[in-house]
Formats: C-alpha cells, structure tokens, sequence
C-alpha cells in the first residue's frame, strides 16, 4: 500500500482498491488535485452534482463570486494543520444550487508540496438557510432595537457574565472591547448619585418574593455625556430559589424625558420670560400662605399691571414688546427679597408674593418700591421706552384666606390704581380700612387687660414619654376672653402683643404664674413636672431678662430646674453674640433651653453648636408631612439624627395620629406633644392626669 506522500494517478490499482471501500458511503467523497483537478468521486457525488465529475475541477461547480475565495484557502493548509472544514455553494448540473460543508485533508510530499486532498462532504443547505433566517432576525431585531433605542440583555449569575445586545453597547457609548460582560462593569457605567438605587433594586429583584426589576436611571458615557434610561427584567430561579438568570431590556428615553421635563416646565412657566405662570404662582402663593400662618407673619399679593404697555406694543412691534416684558420681569425680579415669588399671569401683569417679612409696613414699603422701580427708563434696542405700572395690593390674613380671593382683590385694586391714573400702588380700600379699625380696637382692649392683667390665663398641655406614655412636661400656653367673653385664638391676639411689645410685661406675668402652678401641684402632693415657656423675641431681647427669671424663681420659691424655655430659630441669629450670652445665664441659672420650631428658620449646624441648647423641639409642619411618607420621614430621621450629634432630647410637637406616633417612636424620639395624647386643659384638669402619671394607650 502507497503512503501518504505518493500521488494517485488515473489507472492506480490502490485508488480502484479505495473506491470499492468507500463507493456507497453515504456522503460525498472526492479527491482531487491542488488545481482542483478531482481525481475520484464516490456514487454519491455523482449523484448529488448529476455528473460524472473526475476531471473537472471543482471550483467550476462554484458560484463565480466565491471561486476566488476558496482558491486562496487552499494556501492555509499546512502540514501542521492538514485538516480544515469550510462551507460553500455548488451548483449541480441542473443548475440548482445547495451548500456543502466539506472536511478536506491535505496530503504532502517531502517538500511540504500538498500532492492531493481528500474531502468528504455533507448538505447543509437547510442548516444554512436556518442560519441565514436566523441572522436575518437578528438583524433585523438589532435594527428595531436600534431604531427604538431599545436593548437587550441577559444576565447568567451562574456563570457572572452578562450578554448585551448591539443596541446596549451604544446606547452605553461603548464598544464590547471597552466594556467587561459582568455586573460590576455595568454598576460602573451607571451615575455615581444612582448606583445604591439601582443595586437596591437587582438585590431585591433576586428575592424569589421580591419585585420585578423596574427602574429608571441615569449612566455616564466614557466620552462624559450623561443619558437617561429605563431597565426592566425578570428573574428566573432553580430549584431552590436561587437565581439562575435574569434576562430584560434597557431604553434610552433620554430625549423623552428631556421632552416631559420642557412639557414639564412649559406647564407651570411662562416661556418668554421663563417666570411662573399664573397656575404656579397660585400654588406658590398657597404654599407661602401655609409658612406664614405657622410664623404668624403676614403675607402681601401685589398684582401689577404695566400701563401703556398696549400702545408700545402696537408703535413698537411685538418683539420689542417681548423684549420689554423680559426686561421688566429682570428687574421686577432683581428688586424681590429671598423667598419672594414673582410670576407672569397675564400679557403685560405680574404677580408677586412678599412675605420675607414679619412687619406688614416693610412690605408695603417694598410693594411701593417695585411700583418706583418701572419709573425709570429701558432701554431696547436702541429705544428709551418708558413704561410705568400699577399695582394693587391685598394683604393676607387680613383681606383674605384663599389664594384666588387675594389674587382678585389685589386685581380689583390694580383697576382701581388705573382708573386713578396709573403709576402707583393700592389696597383693597374697604377691606382694609375695617381691618385697620378692627385692629385698633383689639390693640386697645390688648393694652386695657394687660394694665389691668384681666382676662389672661394658662392652659398646659402634656409632654409624654415616647413608648411608655410616662408624663415628663407641660408646656404653658397662654390664653384671653375679651371683654366680650370671647376666648381668642392665639394667633389673633399674641401678634399684636409682639408688636406692640405688650408681651414683655405679659411675658413675666406667664413666667410667674407658671412658677405659682407648679408650686401649687407640688404642695398638693401631685407629681410636678417640668413647666415649659415660650419667649416671645421682643421678651428675649431684654438683657435684663435672666434678672427678672431669677427674682421670679426667688419670689416663688421654684427651683430653675422646674423650667424650660423654649427660644425660635429667628430669635437664635438676630444677635449670635448676645444670644448666647443669655443662654449661658440660663444655664448658669439651671434652666433648660429648648429650641422651638426647628427647621423653619435659618439656623446653620456650626452655630447650633456654639449655643447651649438642650431640647430640640420637631416643629408641628414636619410631624403633619409624615403622612405624606417620603420627604417628610427622611427630613425627621435627618432632626433626630442631628440632635443625637448634639447630644439634645427630642420633643415633637403636633403629634395627631397613631402613624405618626409609631413612627416618631420608632425613629428614635425622646418625647411627643399633641392632640393625640392630650390637648391643652387648664390647670384642674390637668390634676388628674398629673396623679396617674402615665397617658395610657387606651387614652391617646
């Protein structure tokens, strides 16, 4: 038998002796040439191609375009690798064309010369149109993914790898060199701000009993651009309820949000001069309400109208109009004070929100100071316009309780400014003149009980130990019936007292009573907790004040640790210096000094350190926003959190549901004050609650 290196020839006996063996194998068998002269073909081959095909050479019986191809891959046969496998269109003698895969193996001669090649070939044709459809889809689903923005990923836990889709590798900004088919690389991608919510979200994803992966984020581009995306998947498990693979898409909705967001903003705002619209200002106006209801400040509604604005408007053109209305809301909104608001609701009208202060004459001043503010010249385009305004005014509470009404009311006394010429400022006229009559007499009969310290008294109401209910306080709060046996609401009344600094020689009045009670308490053998105190600023202003507390202390026979008294944030920074000058003599004295409202006004951390506190009180409005959940949970844990760095007990105050009760309780709070434990109740009734000691569960 010839070896491997000898050539077949024609009439070789060994080649007759071969084909006998391998005539009826099932499978195209050839050999040929390196010029692709076949030299043998088996039944099969015949059959297949309908030809007797030793002779020809078989790259004939390829399609033209892939003749040179397969030419040159007889170059990558080596006596190393000797063996290859390819797959190729043929066109039999009918014409017809199918695909081959072939296995070939070369054979060579001492020069490393290839002499012959055996083949043995196998239809693939419905394998390869498998394959093509198969691609075809694929494509077709890269295109539609492309197109839509939408990618595909699954992710094998198994095996720590991910597998992306083309579109996920652009919508990422990378390539798949760039990026490693795991986890970790994909957390890296992701926003620095958004990782701990998006990690939060695949943890619980991979709880058999958890949710589906559902999130929106944002991802960081190598080249810095940030994009926004939406992921969804779901999580498939063995056996044993461990995650096996988890397989979902992720969509750039970037443009889309970008979209909502101006949607967005175009709702609330006015886009030429990109200030709020009339619907904003009317929430903006509602919210400010709520603030100064709960400082007790008063609130000014300015509506302003520009006069000639129509005239300038037709002489000028549209587009110097619009310029005008920007420049006049620049400047409008350059004359306003932080927390001020100031809105278009109109063609040429503005609405503005003054209430950055407690004095209703300082913001009247600043209304007129707008109104002053249009006298002077613009300049647009090279034209001097001058465009004067007018403006009406309605002060809350006095002229009103709704946003809408004191819209209308300043509205109405706009026109009323109009009619009389234009260029200036004024209020509701009737309204306000009642109000100021009403204010008046209440200031007198304020004046008269003061004098006379008639019609005052205290009501407290209890503090309680958060978790057991214990009673650890009372915070005094003042109360009046006026002449006409009516008993005013507080905030009525103690406003007027603050202004018209009444409450200072009410103030001392308080303290000693709420000394005498708690004397009282005690000699009657009741429990006599601690007695909290509101200073009202212009009381806390008065350097003589910790005097005046000791001679009471003295006078009464109380002891300073039976006090507490509670200063605001707004009072803490008027004078840093002096401030805590005083709370170091209240200290010295034994007093405790507890910080009321917390949060609503300007007090930085670095100087809540510097003054010596000892109780931080939750104002009322973030103990009501825990029921909203979300913000205003986080902003509670962010005050317990605080004072326990401080090293402060936790009073919160307002306290109205069992919700909130069990998550003040929860959170870590000290002591809770409000109407779900007990109201405010004089002294006698108090007794009682003062001798059981406890507010049991059954009773808040």
């Amino acid at each position: 038998m010839k070896t491997d290196q000898q050539q077949y020839g024609p009439d070789d006996t060994l080649v007759i002796d071969y084909r006998s063996l391998i005539e009826d194998h099932p499978h195209i068998i050839t050999v040929y040439r390196p010029d692709t002269t076949i030299l043998f073909a088996n039944r099969m081959a015949r059959e297949y191609f309908g030809a007797d095909l030793v002779g020809r050479r078989w790259i004939e019986d390829l399609p033209p375009e892939h003749q040179e191809a397969n030419l040159a891959d007889l170059a990558r046969f080596t006596p190393e690798q000797p063996v290859r496998i390819i797959e190729n269109p043929v066109i039999r003698a009918d014409g017809t064309q199918r695909w081959v895969e072939w296995t070939s193996r070369a054979f060579f001669d001492e020069h490393g010369r290839i002499t012959h090649l055996q083949t043995l070939g196998i239809d693939s044709t419905e394998r390869h149109r498998a394959r093509e459809a198969l691609e075809q889809r694929e494509a077709e689903l890269a295109e539609a993914q492309r197109i839509a923005h939408l990618g595909s990923w699954i992710s094998d836990f198994e095996n720590d790898e991910i597998r992306w889709s083309d579109e996920v590798y652009r919508i990422f900004g990378m390539t798949r060199e760039q990026w490693g088919a795991n986890h970790e690389s994909f957390i890296t991608v992701v926003h620095p701000d958004d990782r701990e919510h998006v990690q939060q979200a695949v943890n619980a994803a991979l709880r058999p009993d958890g949710p589906e992966y559902d999130i929106e984020h944002r991802i960081r581009r190598p080249d810095g651009t940030t994009r926004v995306v939406y992921q969804r998947g779901t999580v498939s498990f063995d056996d044993h309820g461990r995650p096996r693979r988890m397989a979902g898409i992720v969509h750039d909705i970037t443009e889309r949000r970008e979209t909502e967001d101006r949607l967005q903003y175009l709702t609330w705002h006015d886009p030429l001069t990109g200030l709020p619209n009339r619907e904003l200002f009317l929430q903006r106006l509602n919210e400010s309400m709520e603030y100064a209801c709960g400082r007790g400040w008063p609130l000014l509604v300015v509506h302003l109208g520009l006069d000639r604005f129509k005239g300038i408007n037709e002489g000028l053109g549209h587009t110097t109009g619009d310029a005008l209305l920007q420049r006049v809301s620049q400047r409008l909104e350059g004359a306003l004070e932080e927390g001020d608001t100031l809105a278009r609701i109109g063609g040429d009208e503005f609405g503005i929100v003054l209430g950055h202060s407690a004095e209703a004459e300082t913001l009247v001043r600043q209304a007129a100071g707008l109104v002053d503010h249009l006298k002077e010249l613009f300049a647009i385009d090279g034209e001097e316009v001058y465009v004067p305004g007018s403006a009406g005014a309605a002060l809350y509470p006095d002229d009103g309780s709704e946003p809408h009404e004191l819209l209308r009311r300043a509205g109405a006394a706009m026109d009323q400014a109009k009619r009389e010429g234009g260029n200036g400022l004024r209020f509701c006229s009737g309204e306000r003149n009642t109000t100021a009559r009403a204010r008046v007499a209440l200031e007198g009969q304020l004046r008269r009980a003061v004098y006379r310290q008639e019609g005052f008294f205290l009501h407290y109401q209890p503090r309680v130990e958060a978790g057991n209910g214990r009673i650890t306080g009372l915070e005094a709060l003042l109360r009046w019936q006026d002449p006409n046996g009516q008993v005013l609401s507080p905030g009525t009344f103690i406003p007027v007292l603050e202004e018209t600094g009444l409450i200072r020689e009410l103030g001392e009045w308080i303290l000693r009573e709420a000394c005498l009670q708690h004397q009282r308490w005690k000699a009657s053998g009741l429990p006599s907790p601690r007695i909290s105190i509101n200073l009202a600023a212009p009381q806390f202003r008065d350097q003589d004040l910790p005097r005046r507390i000791r001679r009471i202390l003295a006078e009464t026979g109380t002891p300073a640790d039976a006090l507490e008294l509670e200063v605001t944030e707004s009072m803490l920074m008027a004078d840093v210096q002096r401030v805590i000058h005083t709370l170091g003599a209240f200290r010295d004295m034994g007093l405790r000094v507890a910080l009321d409202d917390f949060g609503t006004g300007y007090s930085s951390l670095a100087y809540l350190q510097r003054f010596p506190l000892d109780v931080l009180k939750i104002d009322r409005s973030f103990v009501r926003d825990l029921d909203n959940g979300g913000s205003g949970e986080a902003i509670v844990r962010t005050v317990l959190s605080l004072a326990a760095n401080l090293n402060l007990e936790t009073v919160a105050e307002g306290v109205e549901n069992l919700e909130q009760q069990r998550f003040l309780e929860a959170a870590g709070c000290d002591t809770l004050q409000g109407f779900l434990l007990a109201r405010p109740a004089p002294a006698a009734q108090c007794a009682g609650l003062l001798a059981r000691g406890v507010i049991a569960p059954d009773k808040r």
